[in-house]
């Protein structure tokens, strides 16, 4: 419209069984309320004497006036020649040199519009459905690819990134109630040459037996991941030196005393414990149980050490008894 209303009472604006129009002489819209917007079915841009359809806005124009201004009374068609349009019975008058329409909408044309509201109501809510269906399809999907890519394929272990997580929640916790905090490496031994003797398959059915044993040796309180090719973590919360020691041996021990077929000796592991220190950062005691688990490795596998502060402090321990004669840092 080229003019916000001003003629026409603000009561009528939002009236949609009333249509109520001022036009000018050359077919633009000067005030309309909504029951005559709606008619033109989104068209009220550019709209144009066509828009008339019956009588045409020509014949009305060039109409007779009576004394009280009417020029046309009975039914009024409007809408797009080609697509959507509506009838209403009412009355055409002319105001000096525009035209003012007033009409009610034609049962009818309610009749029509309500069809169409609820074909389109009824399409609206079938898109709705298999938007929802398919929102939900996709958040499945996002939460397995995001559950895969937690955990490991082989073993069904969470991955490094999930114990770097509780590690700091842990390490925060620590600084709040300064309960002990232990971390666990282990290094399956000579598992390049059991992969190079036996192939694959074997190499990711031992690993995924030793999986087991860990989620049947830790705690719902603790962390078991797969921290590497071969290695695996455990992060043990509200544990002291002691329990931790017990923890690897317990694991040392069922390692060594299971035979896995087509292998024809049983597997073994070293360990490399470290205890939190306080002040250390998460990398800090990585590379002491790092460190450790080094240590065990290069002193006759199937062994676990101790991290101390400095490597000179390091504990080996073989068979749960302490070998204090072989603590240098390797």
């Amino acid at each position: 419209m080229s003019s916000p209303l001003a003629i026409l009472p603000a009561w009528l604006k939002d009236f949609r069984a009333i249509a109520v129009a001022l036009i000018a002489e050359d077919g633009h819209i000067v005030e309309a309320n909504e029951g005559f917007l709606m008619t033109l079915a989104g068209i009220t841009e550019g709209f144009s004497t066509a828009n008339f359809i019956d009588p045409s806005f020509n014949l009305l124009r060039h109409s007779p006036t009576q004394t009280d201004g009417l020029i046309y009374q009975g039914l009024l068609t409007l809408g797009a020649p080609d697509g959507a349009q509506r009838a209403f019975s009412g009355r055409v008058y002319r105001m000096n040199k525009m035209l003012f329409v007033a009409a009610e909408m034609d049962i009818s044309a309610f009749e029509q519009m309500n069809d169409e509201n609820a074909k389109l109501k009824k399409e609206i809510d079938g898109v709705r459905r298999q938007l929802s269906k398919r929102n939900h399809a996709l958040q499945a999907a996002l939460e397995e690819i995001a559950e895969l890519k937690r955990h490991d394929t082989v073993t069904g272990l969470p991955h490094r990134v999930i114990l770097d997580l509780r590690m700091e929640e842990e390490i925060k916790r620590w600084e709040r109630s300064r309960r002990p905090l232990a971390l666990m490496l282990m290094d399956m031994d000579n598992f390049d040459q059991i992969n190079a003797e036996y192939g694959r398959d074997v190499g990711d059915e031992i690993l995924r037996h030793v999986a087991t044993l860990l989620k049947q040796a830790v705690r719902t309180v603790d962390v078991a991941v797969r921290y590497g090719g071969q290695e695996f973590a455990i992060l043990l919360p509200e544990t002291n030196e002691m329990g931790a020691l017990i923890v690897a041996e317990r694991m040392r021990m069922d390692l060594e005393s299971q035979l896995i077929l087509p292998l024809l000796e049983p597997i073994t592991a070293s360990f490399g414990v470290a205890i939190y220190l306080s002040g250390e950062q998460r990398e800090e005691l990585y590379t002491r149980a790092w460190r450790a688990l080094k240590h065990a490795k290069a002193h006759g596998k199937n062994a676990i050490t101790m991290a101390g502060v400095v490597g000179e402090c390091d504990h080996l321990y073989q068979g749960g008894t302490p070998q204090m004669n072989a603590t240098a840092n390797v």
